[in-house]
């Protein structure tokens, strides 16, 4: 249950972030990577605990990245790119989220 909390605050701080558009360009870099590092915190809770962590994992790595990018520069085109990415890993994680694993047994 802590896991789909989690993935609704992580949903909602991503749209936050997408509605972001009518900022000027230096207000909107703080705020993007205010909003980014609220996100990462809240998909490394989940790299700790769920139970496809190194997807969270790939997801945080992902958001530090965009944020490195965003402090060098901003560039909107590349940021939608990467807004777009990062929605898609987590679609994909929320989709698999407490799903079983599946596999072959080790024995």
């Amino acid at each position: 249950m802590a896991d789909k909390k989690r993935i609704v605050k992580i949903a909602e701080t991503l749209n936050r972030i997408l509605n972001f558009k009518e900022l000027k360009t230096q207000d909107l870099r703080v705020k993007l990577i205010t909003e980014l590092e609220r996100l990462f915190t809240l998909a490394r809770s989940m790299a700790e605990t769920a139970e496809n962590r190194e997807e969270w994992a790939k997801i945080c790595a992902y958001i530090a990245q965009t944020i490195k990018s965003l402090a060098d520069s901003y560039d909107e085109v590349r940021f939608n790119e990467q807004m777009k990415e990062l929605e898609q890993l987590i679609e994909q994680a929320k989709k698999r989220a407490g799903t079983p694993k599946t596999g072959t047994p080790v024995s």
